[in-house]
């Protein structure tokens, strides 16, 4: 029996496998947009649900070493931390070989600094909230578990689990491209067959730029709410 995904790939004639997940009401061209939630009426976070396939992404139905890239947008903040490296080891044996992870979500400091300037707010039922302290707890006024937040990562953190997964990791900052930069972090990830060794985090910024566009490609738009 053929993999739920593979066969999505094989029947629409999809060579290169490319998994937008937890997209919510964003639908990008050129990626397998997947959620497990339909969209429930009152839920702030989101205005819709657009998705290809619907599946938890915890037990995502691929073939190994199948997978080009997979895309996470304010996403791995809706899981308790243990749930979110069974994640990551799962996106590396989906992965083929230089694979890659392309990940953005909170960043822990990036928040802290956010939330002690005060001065950047968000409208909410709740009233205006600083946008650095929704990032703790995600939407917490409607009454929708999946859309809180359960853990917020640092960048050394995110760095370090990476490498233990077996990722090399190519760019590691706050330039993000879809929802706050310098609030929240850019990940680009390479799968490696072998641990990789602490990387330099820091790149020069037309190095940064070249590698996250050749990444992202046509990938850019929006994740589910955050």
């Amino acid at each position: 029996m053929k993999n739920v995904i593979n066969s999505y790939a094989e029947e629409r004639n999809i060579r290169e496998i490319n998994l937008h997940l937890g997209c919510g009401g964003e639908n990008i061209a050129g990626w397998i947009n997947i959620d497990n939630y339909d969209y429930e009426s009152g839920d702030s976070s989101r205005s819709n649900a657009s998705y290809d396939l619907k599946m938890d992404i915890r037990a995502l139905d691929a073939a190994s070493d199948s997978v080009d890239r997979i895309l996470l947008v304010h996403v791995l903040e809706h899981f308790v931390r243990w749930e979110a490296l069974e994640l990551l080891a799962q996106f590396h044996r989906l992965l083929k070989p230089k694979g890659l992870l392309l990940m953005e979500h909170p960043d822990l400091d990036g928040c802290i600094k956010m939330y002690l300037e005060g001065q950047t707010t968000i409208d909410t039922p709740l009233g205006k909230l600083n946008k650095g302290f929704t990032q703790f707890y995600g939407n917490q006024w409607d009454r929708l578990d999946y859309e809180t937040h359960r853990y917020v990562w640092t960048k050394k953190e995110m760095s370090q689990e990476l490498i233990k997964a077996g990722f090399e990791v190519l760019v590691l900052d706050n330039r993000t491209r879809f929802h706050v930069p310098g609030r929240d972090m850019r990940v680009v990830a390479r799968k490696l067959s072998i641990p990789a060794i602490e990387p330099h985090i820091e790149k020069t910024p037309a190095r940064v730029q070249e590698i996250s566009d050749r990444a992202h490609g046509e990938g850019r738009g929006g994740g589910g709410g955050g």
